[in-house]
């Protein structure tokens, strides 16, 4: 019998709690701003950084963000589902709280809560990109 344990993803920093104040689309790149600090390491010392995040090559035909009205943390909902860009052109004066990060393949998924005037919503955003996920940080060393 043949076992294969699965690792999962060992990503250098977390989003974990951050705070997205922006997205930026330059083309078939996507960038996601962060309120500063915007990175907390994983690794020892844990430190946060400032800095923001790119995906390269998003295929933007299946990114998406799940917008969902709930009351409680279990039950019924409703919601709606629209593209990311759609999204992010409504995203003006907006935040997302982001609470957990799943990756998968080319994909990461973003689960948190969506702050827009006096509405918080729980939101869902899929990336989809063929190209590199980069962090950039801004570093004295």
């Amino acid at each position: 019998m043949k076992r294969v344990t699965y690792q999962n993803a060992q990503t250098p920093f977390s989003l974990h709690d951050q705070n997205i104040i922006a997205f930026e689309v330059r083309g078939d790149d996507l960038l996601l701003h962060p309120q500063a600090p915007a990175f907390v390491e994983t690794t020892p010392p844990y430190r946060a950084l400032d800095g923001y995040l790119e995906f390269h090559n998003v295929d933007w035909d299946f990114c998406y963000a799940y917008i969902l009205d709930f009351t409680g943390n279990i039950g019924k909902f409703s919601g709606e589902k629209v593209f990311l860009k759609d999204f992010i052109a409504d995203f003006q004066n907006a935040g997302f709280s982001v609470m957990d990060e799943t990756f998968g393949y080319n994909q990461i998924k973003l689960n948190g809560y969506y702050h827009k005037g006096c509405s918080v919503k729980e939101c869902i955003i899929e990336i989809y990109h063929l190209g590199e996920m980069v962090y950039v940080m801004e570093m004295d060393d």
